[in-house]
């Protein structure tokens, strides 16, 4: 099921890479906590100096609170519009524009009904910051470190396959406009950022582009081969943002969907069984459910949502393999 996972995550674009701003290692102190209620972890932490431009704040509180709200203003005191929500135990707020980059802002938590709200200050990181010539970007590789990334579904996964990963994720940008990208992606070989160029390079749809940011909408899916075994993603987005000087892009997301009917093949010998409902039932012995698919309402699908990814520029040019090419190449046999 881990090789499964694990290759089922191979193709997920690269905000900028873990830092303190993902953990809960310093926490804003409260004067609220005579109400049984206390600030668990905020996202970002204070002082953090990473926030992604793009990013909703988080802060999880010791138990819920309905009356609790985040409101955000920059470092002169201005209001910065954007939705307060609560959800359980965790308040966020989504700012109504991108954040400037690289700027400080304060973010104000009132909760338990005090009239004193806790201030976490931070700011962004670069990114968002304009390139000066969107070709910069052509003829660069970027290699996705899937283990910079958070694992929103499957839940709990992503350090067991952050572990076993060896193959980078490449990503090529053969052409750039100030509108557009066209983009090949591959695999690296284990333990480098060098392509394998005895895998078969992945056709990607054009990207859509507003420098500095980026989203492919692959709809109708793609298939990824690795290992010997082929996977496809259905309902597949990706998105990210690349720095202003090509070096990597950030803030990257994937949201897909496994169709379990199509990972019986991989799954046969361990389940003993071709019924994609016994594969369910396996897969749910790890945390994971099944849903029900796009395509056809069928509870049999598994649903893929990484973000916070990051991707360096390797500094090589992908270059585009076919399995003719893979054939004829001696190095392959």
């Amino acid at each position: 099921m881990l090789s499964m996972l694990l290759t089922v995550g191979l193709f997920a674009c690269g905000d900028d890479e873990k830092t303190e701003s993902e953990s809960s290692e310093s926490q804003p102190s409260s004067d609220n906590q005579d109400c049984g209620v206390e600030i668990d972890e905020t996202y970002p932490v204070s002082g953090a100096s990473d926030f992604y431009y793009l990013g909703t704040l988080a802060f999880e509180l010791s138990d819920d609170d309905d009356s609790a709200s985040i409101s955000l203003e920059g470092a002169d005191g201005s209001s910065i519009d954007g939705t307060s929500s609560v959800d359980g135990d965790m308040v966020y707020f989504t700012p109504s524009a991108p954040l400037q980059p690289s700027t400080s802002y304060v973010a104000n938590l009132s909760y338990c009904g005090s009239e004193t709200p806790v201030a976490v200050e931070f700011s962004t990181s670069d990114l968002g910051t304009v390139a000066p010539d969107v070709g910069i970007f052509e003829g660069k590789t970027y290699a996705v470190d899937l283990a910079s990334g958070n694992f929103v579904q499957p839940a709990g996964v992503g350090d067991l396959i952050g572990g076993l990963l060896e193959n980078n994720i490449l990503v090529g940008v053969s052409t750039a406009t100030e509108t557009s990208m066209d983009v090949i992606g591959a695999l690296s070989v284990a333990g480098s950022t060098a392509q394998d160029t005895c895998q078969e390079t992945l056709a990607i749809p054009p990207a859509t582009f507003d420098n500095p940011y980026f989203e492919i909408d692959a709809s109708d899916g793609i298939e990824i081969s690795a290992a010997g075994m082929t996977i496809s993603l259905d309902s597949l987005f990706i998105s990210g943002t690349f720095a202003a000087d090509g070096s990597y892009f950030g803030g990257g997301e994937l949201i897909g969907e496994l169709d379990v009917r199509k990972l019986v093949p991989i799954l046969e010998d361990l389940i003993q069984s071709d019924d994609p409902n016994e594969a369910c039932t396996l897969l749910m012995g790890f945390g994971v459910s099944c849903v029900p698919c796009t395509s056809d309402s069928q509870p049999l699908c598994i649903s893929l949502e990484v973000n916070g990814l990051v991707a360096n520029e390797t500094g090589e040019k992908l270059e585009a393999r076919t399995e003719a090419d893979i054939a004829a190449d001696s190095a392959c046999q």
